[in-house]
């Protein structure tokens, strides 16, 4: 999804493009948040995930297109799971509107009756969501759509689902430290083993425990270069990167460029 999405919700970075509601209070327990994005200028934008669920309807435009690592062309929206590397959207004209729904960390078993039985980082909405987006496109009006999403998603998803907890526990302890935190730190802190963390973090984000931390603590290093006049250096270190060779290693690894003294231009790195 655009990364403005995430900046504005997991690194309380307020932006123009987005407009965020909760869902009903019984949907609580799988649905983090609606967002609406709308795209305010004619040039492609970073796409990232940060491992959570999430379903994407594209409201005004019939088509979106991905570049980079995972190339393809969407119709209507898509699915998103785990972790994207230099990707991109292009071609996503100014005003173009997306709704986002996004589903806490273990949200993807509430999905799964909905989702076909394989699913990639990027997968086509299967034909089940059709009326429901056109019912979305019908009324420009976020909370008239918010209430379709609340009554499509309370017939749909099964409510016989044990949620779970320890994954959600340490998901949020990930994102409290930033993603400076150790996979043996949290077995530890949730008295569980390592077999048992890698083997729920793939049935819910499609990633190893070691790859979500990582993609936790880019995203906020990213940000703090967007945010921050500070050298890259002191930024590579507060974000617990060994030194500015390896935060751009990682920069190259997750946009396909590298900050340049004037940082970034419309989120579109020097270099590509």
């Amino acid at each position: 999804m655009p990364v403005d999405i995430l900046a504005h919700i997991i690194g309380s970075h307020p932006s123009a493009a987005v407009k965020t509601l909760r869902p009903a209070n019984a949907l609580l327990h799988a649905v983090e948040c609606y967002c609406w994005y709308t795209h305010l200028h004619n040039k492609s934008i970073w796409a990232a995930l940060d491992g959570q669920p999430a379903l994407v309807f594209l409201l005004n435009t019939s088509a979106i297109r991905f570049t980079g690592q995972h190339e393809q062309e969407i119709t209507n929206g898509f699915f998103c799971n785990g972790v994207l590397e230099n990707t991109y959207l292009e071609e996503l004209g100014a005003g173009a509107r997306l709704l986002v729904v996004k589903f806490t960390a273990d949200g993807r078993a509430y999905l799964k009756p909905l989702l076909p039985a394989a699913v990639t980082p990027l997968t086509p909405l299967p034909a089940i969501f059709g009326k429901l987006l056109t019912a979305l496109r019908q009324t420009s009006c976020e909370p008239q759509q918010a209430a379709l999403l609340d009554t499509f998603l309370a017939r749909k998803l099964p409510f016989d689902i044990t949620g779970n907890y320890i994954l959600q526990t340490a998901v949020a302890l990930i994102r409290q430290h930033r993603g400076n935190i150790a996979v043996s730190d949290l077995c530890t802190r949730l008295k569980v083993n390592y077999k048992w963390l890698e083997r729920n973090f793939r049935i819910s984000t499609g990633v190893t425990p070691k790859n979500y931390i990582n993609n936790i603590r880019f995203l906020h290093a990213w940000l703090d270069v967007q945010a921050s006049a500070q050298p890259l250096t002191g930024i590579a270190l507060d974000n617990g990167y060994y030194d500015q060779n390896h935060f751009i290693k990682a920069y190259r690894r997750y946009t396909g460029g590298k900050p340049s003294a004037g940082r970034i231009t419309n989120y579109r790195f020097v270099g590509r």
